[in-house]
């Protein structure tokens, strides 16, 4: 694994390697300081253990070698072969000249060493021998050799190497275990801390919650330190929230005014007017009205965020919801020459809402269409789907892409550079909004350059609301 690929690693998956790459090679090191260390040291005692056996071999052959007896001394080291780990043995006299001596493979090559009359002890060429002076009432009376294979040295590695690596495996899977049942105390908090940022990166952040503070140790810190940024961050957003509504309030009075004045010019109440006047008047009642239409998005946003958007449920009718809906934007509908169909409107649903704020919402999605559409048509469809009545907003205008639609009734969009054509400003933030209080819901399909259909889900009033009403 290379360091851009454990970078990228989640952190949970992080802090499990580590701790058990870092248990595992502990413990690896420490096994192989324990194998090295036999290696080492077990040759010297298998040495001491030899040269042990050689001084009793030797002890039993002092009568053979002070009477001179052959047969008696080559039948002790005949005794070798219940030990398959001898390879040879030999007894000297005390000129150093062979007395008997044993073999365990009697065709096998070699050469025993010459007696020196000193006593040694070696590990070499695969096997251990050692020479061992013989004495008889205090007098040297010769001297034995022993030599012997280094199997059972062998055998023993193998099975530690092997109990080293079993011990390794064991201690990997605990380590594997023991880290991710203990790294969730580490990554837990921080993915609290990055999922509520990214929250309220993309706007759907409720500013109002704070992480729980689980200790007072560097996560805590960090827990801490985010809570008293979102506690800045809220602040800030309250004091924006009162500003919107101040200047709002503040506006919505001349603004309608200046509209109304416009409204009574165009009715000739202050004198006649040239059709030059009127047209510039007429284009001055759009801008009113878009301006008005803005001024009351900023202080319904407002509301549904401070939570103070209420709805006034009662029996509606979807054909009159529509009529109000449309009344606006017949002339815009004629100057951009898009030709406005309506479906459905036979039979008049009964639906069970809050009139005003359907027909707001109705006028946003059929606002976005206009806006939307340079030629073609916009369709408005009555329908119904369950115990829901629905209301579809067509049109043939440029359409939107999936990652448009994804967060296209979010006001992160609003400043957006599509927010002009698409539509994707606070008009449909708030729609989605105002049809969730009443249990309604906005939805949308669409294709790029094919164009975009919204539907308006509400209930459908039932007959006891009808007589409650």
């Amino acid at each position: 694994m290379n360091l851009i690929n454990f970078k990228d690693m989640p952190l949970k998956k992080k802090i499990v390697m580590i701790a058990v790459i870092s248990t595992s090679v502990s413990l690896l090191v420490a096994c192989l300081f324990f194998v090295m260390y036999e290696r080492l040291t077990y040759p010297n005692i298998r040495l001491q253990s030899l040269s042990t056996w050689a001084q009793i071999m030797g002890n039993n052959s002092t009568a053979a070698l002070t009477f001179n007896d052959h047969k008696t001394a080559e039948e002790m080291l005949k005794s070798l072969k219940a030990n398959p780990h001898v390879l040879s043995a030999c007894l000297y006299d005390t000129k150093g000249k062979v007395f008997a001596q044993y073999k365990r493979d009697k065709d096998a090559l070699g050469y025993f060493p010459i007696a020196t009359g000193k006593e040694e002890a070696e590990y070499s060429m695969g096997s251990l021998k050692v020479i061992r002076d013989i004495f008889a009432g205090g007098e040297r009376v010769g001297s034995i050799f022993l030599e012997t294979d280094t199997e059972e040295m062998k055998s023993r590695l193998e099975n530690y190497t092997l109990i080293t690596l079993l011990i390794g495996l064991l201690s990997f899977l605990i380590s594997l275990l023991v880290a991710s049942r203990l790294q969730r105390y580490v990554s837990k908090p921080l993915r609290q801390v990055v999922d509520r940022m990214k929250d309220i990166a993309n706007g759907e952040g409720d500013l109002t919650k704070r992480l729980e503070v689980s200790g007072k140790d560097e996560i805590g810190d960090v827990a801490e330190a985010f809570n008293a940024f979102v506690g800045k961050l809220q602040t800030v957003g309250e004091m924006k929230l009162d500003l919107i509504s101040v200047v709002s309030h503040q506006l919505k009075t001349p603004v309608a005014e200046i509209n109304g004045f416009i409204e009574n010019m165009l009715e000739g109440l202050t004198g006649e007017i040239n059709p030059r006047q009127k047209r510039y008047l007429q284009e001055m009642r759009l801008i009113g009205r878009e301006n008005y239409r803005l001024i009351g998005d900023l202080l319904n946003a407002s509301k549904i965020d401070r939570g103070v958007v209420t709805v006034d449920l009662k029996p509606i009718s979807a054909k009159e919801v529509v009529t109000m809906a449309i009344r606006d934007y017949e002339q815009i509908l004629e100057q951009k020459g898009l030709r406005l169909l309506l479906e459905g409107m036979e039979e008049d649903m009964k639906l069970y809402g809050d009139r005003d704020k359907v027909v707001e919402a109705l006028r946003n999605l059929l606002n976005n269409a206009i806006k939307c559409t340079d030629k073609g048509t916009v369709t408005i469809r009555l329908g119904s789907e369950g115990d829901k009545g629905v209301i579809e907003v067509r049109d043939t205008g440029i359409g939107m892409n999936g990652e448009t639609m994804g967060r296209l009734f979010t006001k992160n969009r609003v400043l957006g550079k599509e927010a002009h054509r698409s539509g994707a400003g606070l008009g449909l933030y708030i729609s989605k909004h105002f049809m969730m209080l009443q249990k309604g819901d906005v939805s949308v399909t669409s294709e790029e350059g094919k164009g975009s259909c919204f539907k308006l889900s509400v209930p459908k009033m039932k007959k006891q609301e009808g007589a409650a009403a």
